[in-house]
């Protein structure tokens, strides 16, 4: 027996290694791993899919919207004392070189007009400052901070015609298709668009 043996012991002497027992992953990590797994799966069976030409084509959809919107009392634009606020708004624009729609895009058409991006001017008095602070991570002192803030840069956006209230608008187009239309790909066809009552009837003709 070598030295070593001695001070260590021999390779017959010494006692085996016990098997680990299999340990059970913790609910939270065998749930996440099942939905890695699917999600892995899915894109597998989506990537088959294309190859095979499994896919739906492009294709046109009607969608008619009947909507009943609720406008509570509020003053008309012109006696609005915060008005001059947004023709503030509207000159520092024109002066930076600002004026013009945000999008920019091969779908624009008519000249720039001013958009309420997150609160309409109609809708101030039925909006909880609160929660507009919640969301935008806002803080209004008062409720006069908040009327002003509605006139401001910071609820305002340039669009254009034809992305405000006409063909691709903003007001005419419900919000996810806008979305999409405002991140459009120059040369494809957009989302959504707007089109006459007569418009529709050729369609359904």
């Amino acid at each position: 027996m070598g030295w070593l043996s001695k001070v260590f012991g021999s390779d017959r002497k010494r006692p085996k290694a016990r098997a680990k027992k299999p340990t059970r992953a913790h609910p939270a990590l065998a749930k996440a791993a099942s939905v890695l797994r699917r999600k892995k799966t899915s894109a597998h069976g989506h990537s088959l899919d294309v190859k095979a030409g499994q896919v739906i084509p492009a294709h046109d959809q009607p969608l008619t919207l009947h909507m009943l919107t609720h406008i509570p009392a509020h003053q008309p634009r012109e006696t609005d004392p915060h008005y001059h606020l947004f023709e503030l708004a509207k000159s520092r624009l024109k002066r930076q070189g600002l004026w013009k729609c945000i999008i920019g895009d091969d779908l624009c058409e008519g000249q720039p007009e001013l958009h309420h991006s997150y609160v309409e001017f109609s809708q101030i008095n039925q909006v909880d400052p609160k929660a507009v602070e919640k969301q935008l991570g806002l803080h209004f002192d008062t409720d006069e901070d908040f009327q002003q803030w509605v006139e401001s840069p910071g609820n305002l956006e340039v669009l254009c015609v034809n992305h405000h209230r006409a063909h691709y608008g903003i007001h005419v187009i419900p919000g996810p298709l806008w979305e999409a239309v405002r991140f459009h790909k120059r040369g494809s066809a957009a989302a959504a668009e707007f089109i006459s009552e007569d418009e529709a009837d050729k369609l359904d003709a």
